[in-house]
């Protein structure tokens, strides 16, 4: 889908009063669908290019080309002649772009703004009269900064999202807070929400710094430099735990200790034992793990939706 159209749609989108989150449910989309439709990144399938021209009023061809279609007995040939040219004008440009392989892609106009696109980092970046907007789509990151204030999205299931509010509030992941000050006090340096002060509390000691003096003494008293090396291990075992008294997800405590425990468990057995083989195996099932407890998280969502 080119510019000129995503333009469009974000136009109609907000002539109507709509927001992405809004017009996706009107739609029964996602708003990153409805995000990318507006970015250029991908176009709406017939059956909601049908529900967005109704929904806004205007034909298809208004909203696919700008205009309404005049009948064919209306046109005159100097303006099918520059009708032609613009075409093959815009697939001339079309085909520079396929020959810039990997080079970043720029647009520039009056009307649209400034649009760049790298294809070969995943990154795109929009300014025009709608605001600010930053995607890395390899990283799963969005920020939008426009007159509706601040939006901040990593479009992933265990990402966040922080938008500010006209009212002056912050949401963020669905929870609003009356300002960034209570955001900050109740949620940690990276944006994490304890539910309970025996979590809060757990989280917030310092249990590395405990870690490494235990692995001092260990070194000192009994010269076990090399053992001790294990006791790392305990430090993402820690916050998991933590994490499970707070929330409860037995998914992503199996997720976070599973790892761990197996890869302590192979070095133990190769760099202690000397057998590698077939103690190598155990991390093997490292992903499988992984990808069952993604998916039994992904059922219980849907379960809960129902």
């Amino acid at each position: 889908m080119d510019l000129a159209m995503a333009q469009r749609l974000v136009d109609r989108r907000k002539a109507a009063g709509l927001s992405q989150e809004a017009l996706a449910a009107q739609l029964g989309v996602s708003r990153q669908a409805v995000s990318k439709w507006e970015r250029s990144e991908s176009s709406p399938d017939t059956d909601n290019l049908i529900a967005l021209a109704a929904l806004y009023g205007v034909s298809l061809d208004e909203l696919l080309y700008g205009e309404a279609a005049n009948d064919a007995d209306d046109l005159e040939d100097g303006s099918a002649d520059t009708e032609t040219a613009d075409v093959a004008d815009e697939a001339e440009d079309s085909a520079e772009h396929a020959d810039c392989g990997d080079k970043p892609l720029v647009d520039i106009s009056l009307a649209r703004g400034i649009h760049v696109i790298d294809p070969n980092k995943g990154e795109e970046v929009h300014v025009g009269w709608s605001g600010i907007h930053v995607t890395n789509e390899r990283k799963g990151e969005e920020v939008h900064v426009g007159p509706g204030g601040v939006h901040i999205d990593t479009l992933e299931d265990d990402g966040y999202s922080v938008r500010t509010n006209d009212d002056g509030t912050v949401t963020i992941d669905g929870e609003t807070f009356s300002s960034w000050k209570e955001a900050h006090d109740k949620l940690d340096h990276h944006g994490k929400h304890f539910h309970t002060k025996v979590g809060r509390a757990w989280n917030k000691f310092p249990f590395p710094a405990l870690v490494t003096l235990a692995y001092l003494v260990l070194g000192i008293v009994y010269g076990t430099w090399g053992m001790g090396l294990f006791l790392v291990f305990l430090v993402p075992i820690y916050y998991a735990i933590g994490d499970f008294i707070d929330r409860r997800h037995l998914s992503k405590l199996t997720e976070c200790v599973y790892p761990a425990a197996a890869i302590a468990w192979f070095l133990y057995m190769w760099l202690c034992l000397g057998q590698p083989h077939p103690a190598w195996i155990i991390l093997i099932t490292i992903p499988i793990v992984k990808a069952l407890m993604r998916w039994c998280r992904k059922q219980w969502k849907c379960r809960k939706q129902a």
